[in-house]
């Protein structure tokens, strides 16, 4: 991924983070333009691993590499606010 190309945004469940990657991937995208992150207190964002849904202590970070998904930006900033997500202004931050 570009960091230059990348938007991330943090939310605070599993259920808000899957339904924009959902929204994504529904758009026929390459997977590869996707990348979710959870983030534990006080460590650093790491691969989702199971059992993190059931967490109620992770933040979730989803970034989307919008050149490569072939998405404008503005579309990709608005999915995730839509979807529930707050945008992070270093988007590659520990991705």
């Amino acid at each position: 991924m570009s960091s230059e190309t990348i938007v991330s945004a943090n939310f605070a469940t599993a259920g808000r983070a899957t339904a924009a990657v959902d929204w994504f991937l529904n758009q026929s995208i390459d997977r590869d333009a996707v990348t979710v992150r959870v983030s534990p207190p006080g460590e650093r964002p790491r691969p989702p691993r199971a059992g993190d849904n059931r967490r109620t202590d992770l933040t979730w970070l989803v970034a989307i590499d919008y050149d490569r998904a072939r998405l404008g930006k503005r579309t990709a900033v608005e999915t995730l606010k839509r979807e529930g997500g707050s945008i992070v202004r270093q988007a590659t931050a520990g991705m």
